[in-house]
């Protein structure tokens, strides 16, 4: 019989030198010598006295649990944890008075010695940090461990290694809330039942536009545009002949990839293809109100993005032609505007699909019979040509939708504190 976990952790073992390596070059390079001492288990200088740790792994994962950290810590000590450098970042930029600090490499020793230093006794995970030897020495520790907002990715159940160490890893779990029916049917598929795996919905709908954000005043002429946001590759290829149709129509696209390193990337291919395009941290203030409709403008930068959404007259949510799949369509909901997204639409699935039961989005199905760049223009030539009052009903739509559940947070809590996760 095959041992997973002797397999699972020989394989840490081999990859130490590694990461040692890796980590070591990404702290120099970046002057953050925490990004090393942390993921070694070294916490040091913490200023609060924390009980509850959140963790998010990355940027997006910090603006999704945003909500749910701002209401735990209306009550309760804690500090956040998170993998790269951008989620540092986001953290310190949303929280400048709690602790943050780097995730530990997962290794028994490396936990132990974190979770010592922390001193913290609950920790929530925020979506799919699933690590064997941090959840199990959790438990060792009495330490009680939840997964909020939990979703897996799809078809993982059948990736026998995988579905192994996670079952394995999940039984040290004190609670599973799952952000959708169609998430917890996976955990139930790869063999989690009980009474500790719940269905809450997602935690992205408690997402409010800032009432502070930044309006850039000499963007202010600037409307009407196609707006795409969170792109991932092919999304920009793929909408290439659209673009060059709404250049011809007079309408500007303005593009937010979901990694602001790719910026340059995506101007050199439109450049390739003799199209113009602006960075909009390398313009100026005249630039910026002679912006030709002609030429393509991509935001790199962060924070930004958020202003650009109450004046585009349509928007795409990238990552649907990509295996990652769609990207949040929650958040350009509640601004109201129309959107359109790929036909890999797993990471949202049951949000998409009530959506689309009210035609509060669409959806640029798969058509074998076409390439993915003509079934788009197809599609967008359609869509385009709807009535104005339509796209109104259908951005009003996907708004109510969301507002619905406003109250998403205070649903978490509750529950959290009835299960002692937050006490």
């Amino acid at each position: 019989m095959i041992n997973y976990k002797f397999i699972y952790n020989f394989a840490l073992v081999i990859l130490f030198p590694f990461a040692i390596i890796y980590f070591t070059y990404i702290s120099i390079k970046n002057n953050d010598l925490n990004f090393i001492k942390n993921r070694l288990g070294l916490v040091t200088k913490l200023n609060n006295q924390n009980n509850i740790c959140v963790h998010c792994a990355s940027l997006g994962e910090v603006n999704g649990a945003m909500g749910l950290i701002k209401e735990i810590e209306k009550n309760h000590s804690l500090f956040i944890s998170t993998n790269t450098l951008s989620g540092m970042k986001r953290t310190k930029e949303l929280f400048p008075k709690l602790d943050v600090v780097y995730f530990p490499l997962d290794y028994k020793f490396i936990v132990s010695s974190w979770l010592k230093l922390t001193k913290v006794k609950s920790v929530i995970i925020y979506e799919t940090e699933i690590w064997l030897n941090f959840y199990k020495v959790c438990n060792k520790y009495n330490i009680k461990l939840c997964i909020v907002n939990a979703r897996l990715q799809k078809n993982l159940h059948k990736t026998k290694f995988v579905k192994r160490i996670y079952l394995e890893a999940l039984e040290y779990c004190d609670l599973i809330l799952c952000k959708s029916e169609y998430e917890k049917e996976k955990y139930t598929q790869l063999g989690i039942k009980g009474k500790d795996l719940i269905t809450m919905g997602n935690l992205k709908y408690a997402y409010k536009p800032d009432q502070n954000i930044k309006s850039n005043n000499d963007l202010k002429n600037i409307n009407n545009y196609f707006l795409m946001v969170s792109t991932h590759d092919p999304d920009e290829i793929n909408f290439l002949p659209t673009i060059k149709w709404l250049m011809l129509k007079g309408t500007l696209t303005v593009i937010a990839p979901r990694h602001i390193k790719r910026s340059k990337e995506i101007s050199n291919l439109f450049k390739s293809h003799n199209i113009s395009s602006n960075l909009l941290s390398e313009i100026n203030g005249t630039e910026k109100k002679l912006i030709d409709k002609n030429n393509i403008l991509i935001i790199d930068s962060f924070g930004d993005l958020p202003q650009f959404y109450s004046n585009a007259k349509y928007i795409y949510v990238g990552g649907g032609f990509s295996i990652r799949g769609v990207q949040n369509i929650i958040e350009p909901s509640v601004f109201g505007k129309p959107i359109i997204i790929g036909p890999n639409i797993d990471n949202f699935y049951d949000e998409i699909n009530s959506l689309k039961k009210q035609n509060g989005i669409t959806i640029i199905e798969e058509n074998e019979n076409i390439s993915e760049q003509d079934n788009i223009k197809k599609t967008f030539t359609e869509f385009y040509n709807l009535d104005d009052d339509l796209l109104i009903e259908m951005g009003q739509t996907a708004k109510t939708h969301s507002l619905k559940y406003e109250k998403i947070v205070e649903k978490y809590s509750t529950i959290l504190q009835e299960r002692k996760i937050i006490n």
